[in-house]
C-alpha cells in the first residue's frame, strides 16, 4: 500500500482568513484535488474532520483485483485507518474512492450506479476500523465514470449528490475560492516526473567527484574536511533559501558530487528539513562532522538538535519541518540530474523520492525508485527507502495535521 499527499506549491502557514465552507461532495472532491495538486486514481483518500474542520488528506492506492476477500479487505482498512488516527484532533472523517482520475473522463448515465461488491465490502471495513481507532466516517463515496456515486445508497432518490457529475468540480465554492488564492491542480504525473540523468560525467563533474573524493582529514579537527564541508554547506544555502542554483557549471558539479559522501549528504536533507545552524548543531554532536564545521559555522553542538538530526531520514520530528526549503531542494535535484550520472544521479534521484515520501506522496516515490532500481540496483540508499515504500510506511511528517505538507496550506471548515 502506498500514501499520496499534496503536490508542489506551498504557503509556509495556515492562514487565519483563508476559511471557506465546504457545502457538498464536489467541495470535498476539490479539496482534495487541491491538496494533492491532481486528481487522485485508482486510490482511496479519506479527510479527516475536527468537529466541522476539514484536516490532513490521505490517500492510499487502491486495486480491487488485489484485495478480493473480506479478510484482505479489513486489513487494508485496518492500515488505512491507523495512519489517518495519526491526526490527534481528528474526532471523524469522509472517504472518497477514485477508480478513475480525470474529471473529464466518459460520465454514466445518472442511475447507472458503478458501485461494486468490493466497494461495498470495503465499506463496510472501512466504517468497523475508523469506529475502532475513533474516527466515525461520515460517508464513503465512489468517482467513477465521470460520476460520483454514494457507496452504499439503498435507492438513488435516497441520497443527495448521487450520480452528480464529477466536472461540477471546477464550479465549487472551494474550487473557486483556492484558485484565486493560487492554488493550482494538475494532471497526476504518470512516471517519476524527474529528467533523464546525463549519459555520462562531463569534465566539470569529474573534476569535481575527484576532489571531493581526496579529500583529507588535516589538523586535530578536520580542518580540510570542515572548509570543504563549510563551503559545500554555505553553497547549498544559498539554494535552499533562495531556490536558485549557481550558473557555474564546476560550482553545480560541486553541489551534486558532495552528495557522494553519506555525512555531508544527510547534514543537507537536515538543513532543508529545518536549518543550517540546527543541522550542523546536530551532526557535530553525534560525531558525524568535524567539530570545526559548528565554530565555522557558529552553531553551537546540543543533543536536542542530535536527535532532531536523527528524526529525519524517517521524517518523525514533532517539529514540522520547512517545506518551502525543501521545495527548493527538490527543484534542484530535478535541475541537476540531467548534468549528473553515476551514483550522483541516483543520490539525486533518491532524494527526491525521500522528499515525496516525507510529503506523502508514496506513489511518486515509488515511480523514482523504480528508476533507481533500474539503472543502479545496488545503490543503498535506493534500497533503504524502496523497502520503506514498499512496507506502506507514511511519514510521521505526512500523518499529522499540524507538521503536514499542504499544497493549499489553509483551513477549511
Amino acid at each position: 500500500m502506498q500514501t499520496d499527499l499534496p503536490g508542489d506549491a506551498v504557503l509556509p502557514s495556515p492562514s487565519p482568513r483563508a476559511t471557506v465552507k465546504a457545502v457538498d461532495v464536489t467541495d470535498l472532491i476539490s479539496y482534495i484535488h487541491h491538496t494533492m495538486g491532481y486528481p487522485p486514481r485508482n486510490s482511496l483518500t479519506a479527510i479527516s474532520l475536527a468537529g466541522s474542520s476539514l484536516g490532513a488528506v490521505l490517500r492510499c492506492d487502491w486495486d480491487p483485483a488485489a484485495v478480493m476477500t473480506w479478510p484482505a479487505h479489513s486489513a487494508y482498512a485496518r492500515q488505512f485507518a491507523a495512519h489517518l488516527a495519526n491526526d490527534r484532533r481528528a474526532d471523524g472523517c469522509v472517504a472518497v474512492l477514485f477508480r478513475d482520475g480525470a474529471a473529464g473522463a466518459a460520465e454514466a448515465g445518472p442511475h447507472e450506479d458503478p458501485t461494486t461488491e468490493s466497494d461495498r465490502l470495503l465499506a463496510v471495513a472501512l466504517e468497523r476500523e475508523f469506529a475502532d481507532v475513533g474516527l466515525p466516517m461520515m460517508e464513503l463515496w465512489l468517482v467513477a465514470g465521470g460520476r460520483v456515486w454514494h457507496v452504499g445508497c439503498p435507492r438513488p432518490a435516497a441520497c443527495s449528490d448521487h450520480g452528480t457529475p464529477v466536472s461540477l468540480v471546477e464550479t465549487s465554492v472551494i474550487n473557486a475560492s483556492l484558485i484565486l488564492e493560487g492554488s493550482l491542480v494538475s494532471a497526476e504525473p504518470e512516471d517519476s516526473g524527474l529528467p533523464a540523468p546525463a549519459e555520462d560525467y562531463t569534465p566539470d563533474l569529474l573534476a569535481a567527484v575527484v576532489h571531493i573524493a581526496e579529500l583529507g582529514v588535516a589538523g586535530p579537527d578536520g580542518d580540510e574536511m570542515a572548509t570543504a564541508l563549510v563551503t559545500w554547506l554555505t553553497g547549498w544555502e544559498h539554494v535552499l533559501a533562495s531556490g536558485v542554483l549557481p550558473a557555474d557549471p564546476y560550482a553545480r558539479a560541486l553541489l551534486a558530487a558532495g552528495l557522494i559522501r553519506v555525512q555531508w549528504r544527510d547534514c543537507l536533507l537536515a538543513s532543508a528539513s529545518f536549518s543550517l545552524g540546527r543541522s550542523v548543531s546536530g551532526a557535530v554532536w553525534l560525531g558525524t562532522v568535524p567539530p570545526g564545521v559548528a565554530e565555522r559555522l557558529d552553531a553551537e553542538p546540543c543533543e536536542v538538535n542530535g536527535v532532531l538530526f536523527t528524526s529525519v531520514i524517517l521524517a518523525a520530528s514533532q517539529r514540522g519541518p520547512d517545506w518551502q526549503r525543501i521545495a527548493h531542494l527538490r527543484s534542484a535535484c530535478a535541475a541537476l540530474l540531467p548534468e549528473v550520472a553515476g551514483h550522483g544521479a541516483s543520490v539525486l534521484r533518491c532524494l527526491a523520492a525521500w522528499l515525496e515520501w516525507a510529503r506523502g506522496r508514496g506513489s511518486v516515490a515509488g515511480r523514482i525508485l523504480e528508476e533507481v532500481h533500474r539503472d543502479d540496483p545496488e545503490y543503498p540508499l535506493g534500497q533503504l527507502l524502496g523497502e520503506i515504500v514498499d512496507r506502506g510506511m507514511l511519514s510521521g511528517w505526512a500523518s499529522r495535521r499540524e507538521t503536514a505538507w499542504s499544497a493549499t496550506a489553509r483551513r477549511l471548515g
